[in-house]
Parts: structure tokens; C-alpha cells; sequence
């Protein structure tokens, strides 16, 4: 009756996991499905999985087409550039707050937690003013007038704004400090330096940490719409993710409902986060392990 019982209890909870499951993935799949249907055939659709009767996936390969290629490209130019600056910052800032001691150390420290406490929206009036107002670009003057800025430039979706990458700093120092000096000091005594230290010994023994900070900034960028939303106009030189919001809004705008093809995009814009956190989510829960709380 007891083995009995175990196994009655086991496939319950195999079940109340798939229906979860399910209720995780649907999203994704009626994303996948309603890509696969014309317009008219989902204008007139209002099943729970839109089945199409023959799939038309010229809608997910529109995406690499020369109008979607493009958007593509920048996200993962955008992706990989902001993960690899935050990355670096974070071991260097965070090496040096952990091991080396300099005047002003604590307030630097109060205020990577203080900047934290600020929502992002109210940066985003200033930011806009600032990059609308660089002096010598855009046709500006000297003084920031007379042109656009930074607005509608490509290069605008590839500067870091804001301070929210201070907490990966902040992660990163705990970690540092909760790691013996040993290996440091031995690699000192055979002559190595500063950067030699960085890239042989520090990014080497905290590949896990580093591993989270990369697969947290990696997602925040890729879905980040609104920055490249905001700052370009142009479609062909904003990210995927303004690129959909752009359409979208067009969509509701001139009533062209063609959402079958938002749906693929969405779908196809949906696979490399979701290849990225499967591959390192064992380096996620590492990490997260390794950074410790010591103050």
C-alpha cells in the first residue's frame, strides 16, 4: 500500500508539473502556430491553437529576408557588445572595490546601491535630451543646437546609457570577497600583474559569476525595445525588438492586421534567449551559489 501511495503521489505530480508546463509554453506555441497561418485565415480564427490547414512559413523566413535580416543583425551586434562591456566592467570595478583600498571607496559603494533605488524611466527624458544635444554631431553646434544628436543614429543603440549594469559590479565584489587571497598572492610571487592576474587567474576562477552577469545582460538586451524604440526611427537601423514594436504599432495604426507574420518574428526572436539559458542555466545556479553575502 505504501509503494502503492508513492506512486499515486509521483504521477500527480508529474501531472500538476506538465500542466504548468504547458501553461509555461502555450504562449510560444500559439506564437509558433499563429506564424504559420495567412491573414485571412487567422483574421477569421479564434481557436485556443490556431492549427493552420496548410503552414505557410514564408512568415518565419521573412525574418531573414533583407528587410528582417538587418534588425536581426544589430540585436546580436547590440547583444554581444553591451554583454562583453558589462562583463569586463564588473571584474575590473568589482576586483578593485573588493581588493584594493583608495579614499573615497565607501561613498563609490553607497552609491552603486543607491543608483539602484532610481527607476529607469525617470532616465529616460535626460537621456533623450543628452543624446539629442551632443555637441558636433548630428549638425549641432558647440553648444548642442541646431541638429538632431544622436537621434536616429546607429550608433546610438551601441552607447551605454544608465547605471543599471553598477549591480553586476556590486555581485561581482561580494564575490571577490568571499574568495581566499591564496591564489592571488601565489600568482604575485611568480611576477604577475595586473592584467595578466585578470585574465589568468580571476576571470578563470569565477567563469560561473561571470556566467550569470553575461546571461543577464545578454537577455535584458536582446529584449530591450524600448531604448532603440525611443533614439531610432529608422527600421532597418533599430533591434528586432523595436523592429516588432514598430510594426505593431504600424498595424494598429493603418489597420493592415497582419499579425500572422508578428507572430513569427516574435517566434524567431523567441529561440537564441531561449538557447542561451538552457545551455548555461547550470552556470546560472553556480554562480548565484558562489556569490556570497559577505559584507
Amino acid at each position: 500500500m505504501r509503494k502503492t501511495g508513492r506512486i499515486i503521489s509521483k504521477m500527480a505530480w508529474y501531472i500538476v508539473m506538465l500542466f504548468v508546463a504547458f501553461i509555461m509554453l502555450y504562449p510560444l506555441i500559439f506564437s509558433l502556430l499563429a506564424g504559420l497561418n495567412t491573414r485571412q485565415e487567422f483574421g477569421h480564427m479564434g481557436a485556443l491553437f490556431p492549427v493552420p490547414s496548410v503552414p505557410q512559413f514564408q512568415n518565419l523566413l521573412f525574418m531573414f529576408s533583407m528587410r528582417g535580416l538587418r534588425p536581426l543583425l544589430n540585436t546580436f551586434l547590440r547583444t554581444g557588445w553591451y554583454t562583453v562591456i558589462v562583463c569586463m566592467m564588473a571584474v575590473l570595478i568589482g576586483y578593485v572595490m573588493a581588493r584594493y583600498k583608495f579614499k573615497g571607496k565607501n561613498f563609490f559603494l553607497i552609491s552603486i546601491l543607491a543608483v539602484q533605488v532610481i527607476p529607469g524611466v525617470l532616465t529616460l527624458i535626460p537621456g533623450f535630451i543628452f543624446m539629442s544635444q551632443l555637441p558636433f554631431v548630428g549638425g549641432n553646434n558647440w553648444r548642442g543646437y541646431g541638429g538632431s544628436g544622436l537621434i536616429n543614429n546607429p550608433l546610438s543603440i551601441f552607447l551605454p546609457l544608465g547605471w543599471g549594469f553598477l549591480i553586476w559590479v556590486f555581485l561581482f565584489m561580494q564575490t571577490m570577497k568571499s574568495m581566499p587571497k591564496d591564489f592571488e598572492e601565489a600568482a604575485q610571487l611568480d611576477g604577475c600583474g595586473f592584467w595578466r592576474m585578470i585574465f589568468q587567474v580571476i576571470i578563470p576562477m569565477n567563469k560561473p559569476i561571470i556566467a550569470v552577469i553575461a546571461v543577464n545582460v545578454a537577455l535584458g538586451v536582446w529584449n530591450d525595445w524600448l531604448i532603440p524604440f525611443l533614439y531610432v526611427t529608422d527600421m532597418q537601423h533599430s533591434t528586432l525588438p523595436a523592429y516588432l514594436g514598430m510594426l505593431t504599432s504600424q498595424l494598429q495604426q493603418f489597420g493592415e492586421n497582419d499579425y500572422p507574420r508578428i507572430f513569427a518574428m516574435s517566434t524567431v526572436a523567441t529561440i537564441p534567449p531561449l538557447i542561451i539559458f538552457l545551455f548555461l542555466q547550470r552556470h546560472i545556479i553556480e554562480g548565484i551559489a558562489s556569490a556570497g553575502v559577505k559584507g
